[in-house]
């Protein structure tokens, strides 16, 4: 529960930093100072019933920074940030942006034994967390509590440097940690020149203004919920409606009441947000946009949320933490006319895709492996050179991702190169049986993997979940698949449970859905 805001946030004044800037800021720390002088007064953050303006925001981030480097910080050490979705997280990560420090950005839903990795492997030697994760640290780095940092004054407060007012646009600004699906996770080092153009990218695509308003459901240790939204909002001077998880009750009143205007997520929090019976109550005619990402969208959801969401428009979004978090944007009617599409890249990146030989070319009507070069690439990955040597290759982040450009530039992304199945040496994309299966009206959420089979090498394997008061049999979704789709694509087994796993960033954990038991979870069926 939210203490009060005096509390929580003290009001002992320190000298307001002043921007030396003229024009673009080259910093994170650099950005928010800006912002601070052009916005002071308006609506920066909010968390429950505590708001912060820019210039508070930007004063509180100078307190946490002077008692970073108070505590021994020096410009480019790691500091770690294990906090939930809130005032303390943002208000701690400019403060160590501000401090010089490199942010590691804790998923806070790892393993005890997963953040001592991260930990060990960004050799973080602060980490900034609270009581709520404290038995899950088990590193040596010195641990402080966010509001230890806000109320304790140093001796030297008043004459403290702030060393990340000289960082270059170059420097590392921060560490997010991949999902380990392939390993343990990797540090994507983020410059502050990748942060900054993609604050630049969501402005423009975005069309923010300072009247804008987002609710922040993803995990603020994702790029979509880091880098997108908080610095992505806060360069434009809109504001940030904080929000520990998605809840679809909570979240659907939070969009009302609040006035949001855009809204991240994936597509099935909007789904579930549709079936809450007050949804017909609510004003919801300040939502603008709905950016979605990360699984497929059923064709018919669109219709259904503008008959409840009179105002909205819907972007599709493709991206991924080693390039910062947007490289592909469509919106509204090109959007409609294309919901198979992430849309082309956005100014400034390029898109490439292999050939048979391996090399990156800019082919089109060509499947292969997508690769990114530009602005938004990554540094590479932290004490990794071995992994950083094998996806960033001569200029070309490969992004593991299957997918073709059409003539006119738009990507096509079929499937992860490890998910895509092959059934007596033809290819099949999970993600193309996965769109054809979602817009079945009785699905609420699917999945589609490969699993072993003794004559064909592997065979379709389908995890649904049915929507609330449907009924749904295998025969029934099969025999819709195969209206859709060619024979060797249509499932051979299908399996319901009541809820697919999925990760922070809403991805569906494949790996999961390989592993059940064909006899378990639920009716299966194999044919």
């Amino acid at each position: 529960m939210l203490a009060a805001s005096a509390a929580r946030f003290p009001e002992e004044k320190y000298q307001m930093l002043e921007s030396t800037l003229v024009g673009t800021p080259t910093t994170i720390g650099s950005m928010l100072i800006q912002a601070a002088e052009r916005y002071g007064t308006r609506e920066a953050l909010s968390e429950g019933n505590t708001t912060l303006s820019y210039a508070r925001t930007l004063e509180l981030a100078q307190k946490c920074a002077v008692s970073i480097v108070e505590r021994g910080v020096k410009p480019g050490d790691r500091v770690a940030i294990a906090l939930p979705n809130g005032l303390h997280h943002a208000v701690s990560y400019f403060g160590t942006q501000l401090a010089g420090a490199i942010a590691v950005v804790v998923n806070t839903r790892l393993s005890a034994p997963e953040i001592a990795h991260v930990l060990s492997d960004s050799g973080a030697s602060l980490v900034v967390s609270d009581s709520s994760f404290a038995e899950r640290l088990t590193s040596d780095a010195d641990v402080v509590d966010p509001q230890v940092l806000l109320t304790e004054r140093p001796p030297h407060a008043d004459h403290t440097p702030l060393p990340g007012l000289s960082r270059s646009a170059d420097d590392t600004a921060q560490l997010l940690y991949t999902s380990g699906t392939t390993g343990r996770p990797k540090g994507a080092a983020q410059t502050h020149a990748n942060l900054l153009f993609n604050a630049a990218t969501v402005r423009e695509q975005f069309e923010l203004t300072p009247n804008d308003r987002t609710l922040i459901v993803a995990p603020m240790f994702h790029a979509s919920g880091l880098n997108s939204q908080l610095i992505g909002f806060l360069s434009a001077g809109a504001s940030c409606v904080l929000a520990p998880e998605f809840k679809a009750a909570v979240t659907l009143a939070t969009l009302a009441e609040r006035r949001i205007t855009i809204f991240a997520g994936v597509a099935t929090m909007l789904q579930l947000m549709l079936t809450r019976p007050e949804i017909d109550s609510l004003d919801l005619s300040a939502l603008r946009l709905f950016a979605m990402g990360g699984s497929p969208v059923p064709e018919s959801l669109p219709a259904q949320a503008i008959s409840k969401m009179p105002n909205i428009a819907f972007a599709n979004i493709w991206g991924m933490t080693e390039a910062t978090s947007i490289v592909t944007f469509v919106k509204g009617d090109d959007y409609l006319a294309r919901p198979w599409s992430s849309g082309r890249a956005v100014p400034g990146t390029e898109l490439g895709v292999t050939t048979e030989d391996g090399t990156v070319a800019d082919l089109r009507e060509h499947v292969g492996e997508l690769c990114i070069r530009g602005p938004v690439v990554a540094a590479g990955y932290w004490n990794n050179p071995e992994a950083t040597a094998d996806t960033f290759r001569e200029g070309w982040l490969h992004t593991g991702d299957v997918g073709s450009i059409d003539t006119d530039g738009y990507v096509h992304v079929l499937d992860r190169l490890k998910n895509m199945i092959i059934r007596g040496g033809e290819n099949i994309y999970s993600i193309e049986v996965e769109s054809v299966l979602a817009a079945h009206p009785a699905v609420a959420d699917v999945g589609v993997v490969g699993v072993p089979d003794d004559i064909f090498g592997e065979r379709v394997r389908a995890v649904v979940s049915i929507s609330p008061g449907q009924r749904l049999t295998s025969d029934d979704l099969r025999a819709y698949a195969a209206r859709h789709l060619a024979d060797y694509k249509v499932p051979a087994e299908i399996l319901f449970i009541h809820e697919l796993p999925r990760n922070p960033s809403g991805k569906l954990v494949k790996g999961a859905l390989a592993q059940l038991p064909a006899t378990s979870h639920g009716e299966a069926d194999v044919s």
